[in-house]
């Protein structure tokens, strides 16, 4: 099974473990500093420990590609929290030397319009969640990502085929689409945009300042949730959220829900290429 951090070790197993002294737990997460443990119906129970350890014990009938999903999604996810690196949620590429991350809720269009931009030229890094390092406090992308998943809708408007291509849930229209990658090399990330869905009849662009910008970047950690049961790592990303807040140029993009990615993609690359 894959996971884009290559030092963690996965094995399936016949029972994932139990978290034994949980902070916080639900019907669905169980979690403490160290220990995380996650159960998809009809998918796999899942377990992670120390940063290092993932078990994963499929469900009958569960496809790799099903479980891969959680793996690069929740439990890549929990690993970073575990190792106190920051992560968004958000797909990002480098473009003219910079790196940009597209941030978002899902269906805004963050993977699609990376996507368009590594098809016209710029480098792929990661999808869905971007790990944040910092050097000096400068932030940089770590590029850990080798695929990027896409609607088949997207797939036509990019002009590619989705044919060939593994589906991620059987009878779905979304697919993993393969990227090359510089994998583990660092862009320093220079540029967020926000990408949000609105009924509105043009995109609009606008930067954010001042107190609102930490708060739209904490917004945007993946599964902020965890928190909940990894207190020690809010005084960590309150540092790191500080950090890109200095030295980051975050925006908001309000697009109507019908525009075609060639569009979105016009706006983004106008911004970043305003001297």
């Amino acid at each position: 099974m894959r996971l884009p951090l290559k030092d963690v070790k996965v094995r399936q197993v016949n029972e994932a473990k139990s978290v034994a002294n949980p902070i916080y737990a639900d019907n669905y997460w169980q979690m403490n500093q160290n220990e995380f443990a996650m159960q998809v119906e009809g998918v796999a129970d899942f377990y992670a420990c120390d940063g290092r350890e993932v078990e994963y014990a499929p469900a009958d009938g569960a496809g790799n590609n099903e479980v891969e999903l959680y793996l690069n999604g929740s439990i890549y996810g929990a690993i970073l929290h575990q190792r106190k690196i920051l992560p968004l949620h958000g797909s990002s590429f480098r473009y003219g030397g910079m790196g940009v991350m597209i941030c978002g809720d899902a269906g805004a269009g963050k993977s699609s319009l990376t996507a368009s931009f590594y098809l016209n030229g710029a480098e792929f890094l990661t999808d869905d969640v971007t790990p944040v390092v910092f050097r000096d406090g400068i932030p940089y992308v770590r590029a850990l990502s080798d695929r990027i998943k896409l609607w088949g809708d997207a797939l036509r408007q990019l002009e590619k085929e989705g044919s060939t291509l593994d589906r991620i849930f059987p009878g779905t229209d979304k697919y993993f689409y393969p990227m090359n990658s510089p994998g583990g090399d660092t862009a320093k990330l220079e540029h967020i945009f926000i990408i949000e869905i609105d009924n509105i009849g043009s995109v609009t662009v606008e930067e954010i300042s001042g107190p609102g910008k930490f708060a739209v970047i904490r917004g945007e950690i993946y599964r902020a949730e965890y928190l909940q049961g990894m207190p020690e790592n809010e005084a960590v990303f309150f540092r790191n959220i500080v950090d890109i807040s200095r030295n980051v140029k975050v925006f908001r993009v309000r697009r109507p829900s019908t525009i075609r990615i060639a569009r979105l993609h016009e706006v983004v690359e106008g911004v970043l290429n305003q001297k």
